[in-house]
């Protein structure tokens, strides 16, 4: 058996993309710890963010950061945007549903080419396995 030190639970993240998540008990509940931030995912309470919610939530921060990134370079204009991300409800994730509102001056061509850009630059889109379902629908406010 691999000599495996001992993960020392007081360490906290000190950088980006490096979190603690940890887990007591039977419960079906984490605690993740990014940083002074801390929240809860359960499989148990409703009032906490399931795994796949909490992904969900990731996915649409990514894709709407990434849209501005696009526009930005590009110069183009973006109001508000919104981001409803939604996957089947129980059992291993088969389909994920987006629907993104963007509210932007840019005719139907160019914020159709943002929003591909986007979605190839968004990395928590990138981890989505190809044999899961993924649509993108792209409406205006």
């Amino acid at each position: 058996m691999p000599n495996v030190p001992a993960a020392d639970p007081s360490q906290e993240p000190t950088h980006h993309r490096d979190v603690i998540v940890d887990s007591a008990g039977d419960s079906l509940s984490a605690e993740v710890k990014y940083d002074a931030l801390r929240w809860r995912l359960s499989g148990e309470d409703a009032a906490a963010p399931d795994p796949v919610s909490s992904f969900l939530g990731a996915l649409g921060g990514c894709l709407l950061m990434s849209l501005r990134v696009a526009a930005r370079v590009r110069k183009v204009h973006l109001g508000r945007a919104s981001v409803h991300a939604r996957a089947n409800e129980k059992g291993h994730v088969k389909e994920i549903k987006v629907e993104l509102q963007v509210e932007s001056s840019a005719n139907d061509e160019q914020l159709h080419r943002l929003v591909e850009v986007a979605e190839r630059g968004c990395h928590i889109r990138n981890l989505i396995r190809e044999d899961i379902e993924f649509s993108l629908k792209v409406m205006r406010f």
